[in-house]
């Protein structure tokens, strides 16, 4: 089996940003006091770091991005659900305070979102990789790789324009 690697500190500031924006989706609601946020807020980058921790390829950012991927689409995601057990909410209190359809793919290097299934894909979180070393392999015999710097589907998907605000765009949520 294919392991991945990376320490839990690798990928803490992608997984606080989605802690982050599933709490203040929680708070626009006003349900919640602060104690609680921060106990959800803590328990689900804690889950997250666990779940993540095997498949997180920093080398390779969109691979095993469907695993990474957190999905309320009329059902719970369970790690969403679990941490907010840790703050007594029900399943169906945590449906009125969340989007009935929510995707975010937390990858190495960005954390983006979708609430609706026709919604905007929306960056929360996006650094740079950093510089990997060249290969000795001269580009005439490296066989190509489907990792390669190519058109991937998201890259596809964004040829068409920016569908995200610029990095200096603060987005809000509102109820």
């Amino acid at each position: 089996m294919n392991q991945g690697y990376g320490s839990r500190t690798e990928m803490v500031p992608e997984v606080t940003a989605a802690a982050t924006f599933v709490s203040r989706l929680l708070k626009t609601r006003g349900c919640l006091n602060e104690h609680q946020l921060q106990v959800f807020r803590d328990c689900l980058q804690q889950s997250l770091s666990e779940h993540y921790q095997h498949h997180w390829f920093p080398d390779r950012p969109q691979k095993g991005s469907g695993y990474r991927c957190i999905r309320i689409n009329h059902e719970m995601d369970p790690i969403i659900g679990r941490a907010a057990c840790r703050i007594g909410l029900t399943s169906d209190e945590l449906f009125g305070l969340l989007p009935r359809e929510l995707t975010m793919w937390v990858d190495p290097y960005e954390v983006s979102y979708r609430i609706g299934e026709d919604g905007s894909i929306c960056v929360l979180y996006e650094s740079e990789a950093p510089a990997m070393p060249s290969p000795a392999i001269s580009p005439v015999n490296r066989a190509a790789s489907p990792y390669d710097n190519t058109l991937n589907c998201k890259n596809r998907f964004m040829m068409g324009g920016r569908t995200s605000p610029p990095k200096n765009y603060l987005m809000t949520v509102s109820s």
